[in-house]
């Protein structure tokens, strides 16, 4: 008798690192060595290791230029070197140095519980060599009302597991190009009702499946079960990190964002990704002579865009950027082998800019910002966030956002890494609070703060659509009539079959009800909300036009502080590019005559009227 079992098969090609890691003891020596010169019989002595653990211990990270020799006068002492003094009080891992080997992997996910297997432990057929079997006894399990969760995140961390042996390895890179994924079967001869050939890591419900399955009667082509593995795990709410975040991390104004997107090109190592919502090849070529010259230092780009295809003509248009950006990269000898542009949308509206530095750290910069279209003209905030355990919830976000071809997407398999290292590092700490924004958890932060709020309440949207009454308004107006707030709701163009005169009509009732709805000039283009003095959240999302996505939550990407005056020094720099905002009219602005902007929308870009000046990088003045 046998039982066939429908499995999914996945291989690919991977790199895998391999080289003895460092231990706690080698990392407590160093620290004591970083604190103050010691002998061998005294750190045995101190540490009550025995002496040959600490020579081999002080012998290895000698080769590693992370100890050094000195002989005194009592003798030999060792001590960190400043390469290891200066590893300790970063907080980074001890330098690794493993030994890159490739090999081809496989294993199988079976449907019927979810568990997972090396692919040379099982005997595995296609359909069509399923039904030339001569086995005048096959039964066939049908598995009904589910499966295991096929996600990237899901497969990268079965195949880390099946990839990687042993503490001394770990996975390193994915091979996209090779990743395929098969529907087969997996065989299992069963003889007096005890299979033979499976592994020995099967679960016990898969084996009572099987067990079932050989009890039915003898004829019995197809058994049908339930799906009885995990159930999918729902989107994880993004952790609150405490980390240090100050208003110099907050960029306002048009030509802001311009100086931000150099910097971190200039401050590049080797990686760039950025996700921009819309295209346009003109400011690409704007942008050229920064992209080139890091190109030129060896750093690789990434490029992704997410509009979605709601109108032809705006797809098409993006689609031509697309391919006319292509050929621009094509063309260029210092871009070709460096700056990779995807030509599918990711249909997420986010905006995203992550790069890594010299030192191994890396940056991401959340916002409004449509990095490879926008004139850098309208009013638009950023978050700029550098704590490692924030960024790799940026990752794994970007992860979750363009991993839905598996393992072959190299970005996903890439971020994924990348957020499994960050994660490693130590913990900085700090005053602020701070944590993604992602799917609902924008409806969820809009609820709280309403219910949170004593003084101040103000929402910043680029549009004004059907929405706002019941996203923004009512939120507002429960604020004022709870704690007799300050409400605002700022923007900048009615949305969809919002006209200005229901605008109009929506601003007297808002008054009526003590919120103050202000269209605002220059245009507005950041998404924000501030309350009080300490919580800002700066988003992707229109609050006032938009819905946030349930089933993908990743359409929308921001982030929340909570962190002394950071609301508080927002909104004073806003003031000074929007005077109406503030109570207090004393507040020194200045305006200056700008050119035509052409803003974007959520999901359709629509040139504005002309307009007067932005806020800069400080606030402290238009551009």
């Amino acid at each position: 008798m046998q039982i066939a079992i429908p499995v999914y098969r996945l291989s690919c090609k991977v790199g895998i690192d391999r080289g003895r890691a460092w231990s706690v003891i080698e990392e407590l020596v160093l620290w004591a060595l970083a604190q103050k010169a010691r002998t061998i019989a005294e750190l045995s002595t101190q540490s009550g290791l025995h002496r040959q653990l600490i020579v081999a211990s002080v012998a290895r990270m000698m080769r590693f230029r992370l100890v050094e020799l000195s002989v005194r006068s009592n003798g030999a002492v060792f001590q960190a070197s400043s390469y290891g003094k200066e590893v300790v009080a970063s907080g980074r891992t001890l330098p690794f140095f493993p030994k890159r080997e490739a090999k081809r992997v496989s294993f199988v996910i079976e449907r019927v519980a979810g568990n997972f297997f090396p692919g040379g432990q099982v005997r595995l057929v296609s359909e069509a060599a399923l039904a030339q079997e001569v086995d005048d006894d096959l039964r066939v399990v049908v598995v009904e009302g589910g499966g295991p969760t096929m996600s990237h995140e899901a497969n990268f961390a079965r195949l880390s597991k099946i990839a990687a042996r042993g503490w001394e390895e770990q996975l390193a890179i994915v091979d996209g190009r090779t990743a395929s994924l098969r529907s087969e079967f997996m065989l299992i001869r069963v003889v007096d009702g005890v299979p033979r050939n499976l592994p020995d890591t099967a679960s016990e419900t898969l084996r009572r499946v099987i067990a079932t399955a050989a009890a039915v009667p003898r004829g019995t082509s197809t058994v049908p079960v339930e799906y009885q593995g995990p159930s999918p795990e729902p989107e994880t709410v993004p952790s609150v990190h405490a980390c240090s975040f100050g208003p110099d991390d907050v960029v306002i104004g048009g030509s802001a964002q311009l100086a931000l997107f150099q910097r971190i090109l200039r401050l590049a190592h080797r990686r760039v990704i950025i996700h921009s919502t819309f295209l346009d090849h003109k400011r690409f070529r704007e942008l050229l002579d920064e992209i080139r010259a890091a190109c030129i230092r060896g750093v690789s780009f990434d490029l992704l865009w997410g509009a979605e295809t709601l109108d032809a003509d705006e797809d098409n248009r993006n689609g031509v950027a697309a391919v006319e950006i292509a050929r621009i990269i094509r063309e260029d000898r210092d871009l070709a082998r460096r700056f990779r542009i995807h030509l599918r949308s990711t249909g997420s509206h986010s905006k995203l800019l992550l790069a890594d530095s010299l030192e191994g750290d890396w940056t991401a910069a959340v916002g409004s910002c449509n990095w490879l279209s926008s004139p850098f003209r309208a009013v638009e905030l950023t978050a700029v966030l550098s704590d490692p355990h924030v960024v790799a919830d940026v990752a794994e976000a970007l992860q979750r956002m363009v991993g839905r071809r598996g393992l072959s997407d190299d970005i996903a398999t890439e971020m994924s890494l990348v957020a499994r290292e960050l994660r490693r590092l130590t913990p900085r700490g700090g005053s602020a609070q701070v944590s993604l924004l992602l799917g609902d958890r924008h409806d969820a932060l809009m609820r709280s703060a309403s219910g949170q709020t004593r003084q101040r309440f103000i929402v910043g949207s680029h549009r004004l659509g059907s929405t706002a009454r019941p996203g923004v308004m009512m939120p507002g107006e429960a604020a004022v009539s709870r704690s007799d707030a300050t409400v605002s709701l700022l923007y900048t163009v009615p949305s969809g079959p919002l006209k200005k005169r229901h605008a109009r009509k929506l601003a007297e009732e808002a008054a009526e009800n003590g919120v103050r709805l202000l269209r605002v000039d220059p245009p507005l283009h950041g998404k924000f909300l501030a309350w009080d003095d300490d919580d800002l959240a700066i988003t992707s999302l229109n609050w006032a036009s938009a819905a946030s996505d349930l089933d993908f939550p990743q359409a929308d990407i921001g982030v929340h502080v909570h962190a002394p005056d950071i609301a508080a020094d927002a909104v004073k720099r806003l003031g000074l590019i929007y005077p109406e905002l503030v109570d207090d009219h004393s507040v020194p602005t200045e305006r200056t005559p700008q050119m035509d902007v052409e803003d974007k929308g959520p999901m359709v870009e629509t040139p504005l009227p002309v307009s007067s000046g932005v806020g800069s990088l400080t606030g402290e003045a238009p551009d």
